[in-house]
């Protein structure tokens, strides 16, 4: 008998959705690995999808994207931390 975790794993698998699945845990990761790397300024974020292998954040102004830029290194390895599975390499900050 399987466990649930491997009929999940396989039956999306078979959907041919694990990997958009794997993609969106990155986008549910988000606040608590920002917070995690930048405080309460994470809040003033959002992020909107994954792109490929690229999650898109937007952020408050331009000032913000380029000072958020300068940590994306941290605060893409905290997300990788928190959604392993997501194959997030890059983080994008687009100004609203």
């Amino acid at each position: 008998m399987r466990s649930l975790t491997e009929t999940l794993r396989v039956t999306l698998a078979a959907l041919g959705i694990s990997r958009d699945v794997a993609k969106a845990s990155a986008v549910r990761a988000w606040p608590a690995a920002a917070r995690s790397c930048i405080g309460e300024d994470a809040s003033r974020t959002r992020a909107l999808r994954v792109d490929g292998d690229t999650l898109v954040v937007t952020v408050p102004s331009p000032v913000v994207a380029q000072e958020l830029r300068l940590r994306s290194e941290d605060i893409r390895a905290e997300l990788t931390r928190m959604a392993p599975d997501a194959g997030v390499r890059h983080v994008r900050f687009v100004p609203r």
